[in-house]
């Protein structure tokens, strides 16, 4: 290569190598540099901490012209410019154009005019803002990346304690496709306003995108302050802000597009009015074009000034014209101190795009509505927390085919208005809605819904499969309910045509209609019917015509009166058609719903069906008491309890209850108790022929049949008794717990040759429980008796007759289903007569004596009618109940002697037999019912009988007896103690 040409390459790689290759700038601790630099290509400036670069000018200019792979600035000091701080010096940038600046947490860019800027287009590059200190204008933008219009260049990180802050301008424009992230605060700030001038209100921007495209990421605890906006952009914007994060125009909206926009919000969004404004409005987020708002956090407009167009400003949460806004949180807030939400062209004209809104937590419109769409699109509004206008005014949905959807948790307060159109309210789940204004259709989807107020709709209103209304107001239209719904209440309607199920009211309640009324095939009337003839009722004015099916339920406590009619149904122009089946919701034993008609009514009453009470009951006394209250009259108390009753069990128990079985087993329990006189005459008189009358009868031996002389002398003889013991139950009737304690006395003499006669007396006291039943019994006894007895040899003969008189007191406890229970009280008389006899042959064997002997008795007991006072009083008739007792057994006994004193050791053994009248009954009757017969316990038709006793002379002419009592058999159990004292003259 000749020389001149190697010389000219060398010079163009040496142009080259100053361009993009020159030595680092490093400003040191302490340095201060006042040297106006132009860098480019991968020159990088480094300020260290301490470090200054101080200009009057631009301070450090890039030249577009050349590319730069690389240039770098990181600043830890200050950078100080009387102009700009970083600028470009062309409209174009080379390619590539890579520029990054690192402002450190301490370091400082203060500049008079901006103090980053790029003037021109990056084709090809990226830049990239780091900021962790502070970067701040006197009058020009902190960062102006306005000129760059190619998308995807520009990344603005502002990092935790970092400060973007313009004094007089907007703080950032990031330029076409700009992407700005916000830890820090980014902060533009204007003059107050002091001349009165609305040109001079506080205009600027916090993050302004001016005509272009771009997306700002405000963080937690990331600040975007505007003097005017918080963010904005003449075209389309794309902001999310953070739970944690604040955006505010101070004069102004805190998000605002004339374009298109998508904004999440998770933390606060303000718009406010500066308080040296003139003339302003203060929206929270402004969006002219089509909306995308998803907000988690609060979205308000807090204040507006002066007038625009001649009309007030207003301060909106939300001000859009049109697009989706979803309010998405119980804790979301959309507020404003004018309109929560306006959706129109932003000068009060017809929306540009039909909006659908959510809401599941609260949009309030303080002065004015809380929603108000201008125009006739169709617009969906969907509610499932509080929208709430002031002065009255909740939603105004405009001109349009228009959808409200209320679901579960909707409340409104405040006028809603439908507008123009055919507008359709949509409830879905459960909750309660007042009512609205210009709407036409009404449609609960599903779930249960309460209407108050005052309701119409032109064209109807449907409830859904699956749905329940209740009308607590009044509600125009024709009223459609579908197969599977549910129509209740106390309300007023129109017309109504019913395939599901209608039950006016909650519990006894009345449908108004002042139309016309149909009720088809497979569809129910639920009636609840109460006390003293209510029921619900349909009431309409016109016509009802009617098919389906009818359900009657008593309400808790209802006593039916069986018979009695109730309304259910009026038609002031008539009923056609007929129902096809009643039938009770309430499953009853022995009432069955019937209905019947009139030309204008439909009524409903409840009578007996086929099933009898007998029918029910288990045991015979159950059929005995169930055929009694069976046979009384309607209005009788007992009748119509137990007609009413559900459950089989309860009217068994009832039957128990009713029973009254205490007065068939106290006979059992007399008749059994009568062997207490014969066993103290028998008694006496095997002690009468004893040797001497002092000692054991000195029985003959065998064949012997001297007559042994009756005692000669006269002897009086007394003795007490008292025994315990139960009758079990038999299935029929209860077991009888019973006891008893008394006394017999009586005095006999000699008569003929070898008799002795006498007379006795005596009383008893008689306690009887009935605990299956709740009866109880006290008998007061007494006895009147005549006896004689002979001996000859070893065979004696004992006879006696005896009366008994009883004065008896019953009482019993009467409780049962429907019946919280009474105590019904008896007192009455009876008389139990009896004849006795017993024979034995006495054999004696050296000082033992032993006597097998049989005897028969005969007891007849007469009771006298009775009456219980109440509802549940029986009245008894008189009775005769007879009973024969025949008894084998054997005695012994064995004659002890001992220093001069007399005992004898004495027990028997028997067996009784009963036949006769071994059931007792009692034969009653309930107030104005028939007669009917209980049972008793049995008498025990066969039992063991056992005494075992010590008799033991204590004086010349006095002996004293002491012995135990017992029987057993045939469910009977008995245990008794007796003493015997004798004294003969």
């Amino acid at each position: 290569m000749a020389p001149a040409a190697l010389m000219a390459a060398l010079a163009f790689v040496m142009a080259t190598f100053a361009a993009h290759g020159a030595s680092p700038v490093v400003i040191g601790a302490g340095k201060t540099d006042t040297t106006r630099r132009t860098i480019s290509g991968t020159d990088s400036v480094t300020i260290q901490a301490g470090g200054t670069i101080n200009t009057s000018g631009t301070s450090l200019t890039m030249d577009t012209s050349v590319p730069a792979p690389g240039i770098s600035i990181v600043n830890a000091g200050t950078l100080k410019s009387g102009n700009r701080g970083i600028d470009t010096n062309g409209s174009t940038a080379g390619s590539p154009f890579n520029f990054t600046l690192t402002n450190g947490a301490g370091g400082l860019i203060t500049t008079s005019d901006d103090s980053v800027r790029i003037n021109g287009d990056i084709a090809v590059g990226r830049i990239v803002i780091e900021n962790a200190g502070t970067i701040t204008s006197a009058s020009g933008q902190a960062i102006d990346f306005d000129k760059i219009n190619t998308a995807g260049n520009v990344v603005i990180n502002n990092r935790a304690g970092g400060l973007i802050q313009a004094q007089d301008a907007d703080a950032i424009r990031p330029g076409e496709g700009g992407m700005v992230n916000n830890w820090g605060s980014i902060v533009a700030n204007a003059p107050a306003n002091t001349s009165g001038d609305p040109d001079n209100d506080p205009s600027n921007d916090g993050v302004d995108l001016q005509g272009h495209a771009a997306s700002v990421h405000n963080y937690a605890g990331g600040l975007i302050s505007g003097a005017r906006h918080g963010i904005t952009s003449d075209v389309n914007v794309d902001v999310i802000n953070e739970a944690g994060g604040t955006i505010i125009g101070r004069n102004g909206s805190g998000v605002g597009s004339d374009g298109d926009g998508r904004v999440v919000n998770r933390g606060t969004i303000t718009g406010a009015i500066d308080t040296t404004s003139v003339n302003g409005d203060g929206d929270g987020v402004d969006i002219d074009g089509k909306a995308d708002i998803t907000n988690y956090g609060t979205i308000q407009g807090v204040g507006a000034k002066g007038q625009k167009d001649g009309s007030p400003n207003n301060s909106e949460g939300v001000a859009a014209g049109g697009g989706t806004i979803r309010n998405l949180t119980a804790q979301s807030i959309i507020s404003g101190q004018a309109n929560g939400i306006l959706i129109d062209d932003s000068a009060e004209g017809a929306a540009p795009h039909a909006t659908t809104l959510v809401n599941e937590g609260t949009i309030r419109g303080v002065t004015g509505f809380a929603i108000k769409i201008v125009g006739t699109q169709a617009d969906n509004v969907t509610n499932s927390g509080l929208i709430e206008g002031g002065n009255g005014l909740a939603l105004d949905l405009g001109g349009g085919d228009d959808t409200l959807n209320l679901r579960t948790g909707s409340r409104i307060v405040g006028l809603v208005d439908g507008g123009a159109g055919n507008d359709t309210v949509n409830l879905i789940g459960s909750g309660t809605f007042a009512g609205a204004v210009n709407f036409e259709n009404l449609t609960v989807s599903g779930g249960s819904w309460v209407l108050t107020g005052n309701q119409q709709y032109a064209h109807g209103v449907t409830v859904a499969q699956g749905g329940s209304l209740d009308v607590q107001g009044a509600l125009g239209g024709t009223l459609t309910i579908a197969q599977g719904a549910l129509l209740n209440g106390n309300g007023t309607l129109g017309s109504v045509q019913v395939a599901g199920t209608i039950a006016p009211g909650h519990s006894i309640g009345t449908l108004t209609l002042t139309g016309d009324y149909a009720q088809l095939a497979g569809s129910t009337y639920q009636v609840e019917v109460a006390n003293a003839g209510q029921s619900d009722l349909i009431e309409v004015a016109g016509t009802a015509s009617l098919a389906g099916n009818v359900t009657v339920t008593p309400m808790p406590g209802t006593q039916i009166t069986p018979g009695l009619r109730y309304t259910i149904l009026s038609a002031g122009q008539g009923v056609s058609g007929s129902y096809g089946s009643i039938s009770s919701a309430t499953q009853m034993l022995f009432l069955q719903p019937a209905l019947s008609y009139d030309p204008n009514h439909v009524y409903v009453a409840f009578d007996r069906n086929a099933t009898r009470y007998a029918d029910i009951a288990r045991t015979g006394n159950q059929r005995a008491v169930a055929n009694g209250a069976d046979s009384q009259p309607y209005g009788q108390f007992v009748h119509d309890t137990i007609a009413l009753m559900n459950d089989p069990q309860d009217a068994r128990a009832a039957f128990d209850s009713l029973s009254g079985e205490i007065h068939a087993s106290l006979e059992t329990s007399l008749l059994e108790d009568s062997h207490f006189a014969r066993d103290a005459i028998n008694n006496r008189l095997r002690a009468a022929f004893a040797d001497g009358a002092a000692a054991p009868a000195r029985l003959a031996g065998a064949g012997d049949a001297t007559p042994l002389p009756a005692p000669s002398r006269s002897a009086v003889w007394g003795q007490a008794y008292g025994a315990w013991g139960d009758i079990d139950g038999n299935g029929n009737a209860a077991k009888l717990d019973r006891s008893i304690g008394g006394f017999m006395f009586g005095a006999d003499f000699p008569v003929a040759s070898n008799w002795r006669a006498g007379v006795a007396a005596g009383y008893d006291r008689t306690d009887l429980n009935v605990d299956g039943r709740a009866s109880s019994a006290d008998i007061d006894s007494y006895t009147l008796a005549a006896y004689a007895g002979t001996q000859v040899g070893g065979l004696a003969l004992r006879l006696g007759a005896a009366n008994t008189w009883h004065r008896i007191d019953t009482q019993r406890d009467v409780a049962f289903a429907g019946f919280t229970g009474a105590r019904d009280k008896a007192t009455y008389d009876g008389d139990t007569a009896q004849v006795f006899g017993e024979a034995g042959y006495a054999l004696q064997y050296g000082t033992a004596t032993f006597e097998p002997y049989a005897g028969i008795a005969y007891a007849n007991l007469h009771t006298q009618r009775f009456d219980e006072d109440g509802d549940t009083g029986l009245s008894g008739r008189s009775d005769n109940t007879g009973v024969t007792y025949t008894t084998l057994g054997l005695r012994a006994s064995q004659r002890l002697e001992a220093g001069g004193t007399t005992a004898i050791l004495h027990g028997m053994v028997g067996w009784r037999h009963a036949f006769g009248s071994t059931t007792p009954t009692a034969t009653q009757s309930l107030p104005a019912g028939s007669p009917f017969t209980v049972s008793g316990v049995p008498v025990a038709v066969d039992a063991a009988i056992l005494e075992a006793g010590l008799n033991v002379q204590v004086a010349r002419n006095v002996r004293v007896d002491l012995s135990y009592q017992g029987q057993l058999g045939d469910g009977v159990r008995q245990n008794g103690v007796a003493a015997n004292v004798k004294v003969r003259f």
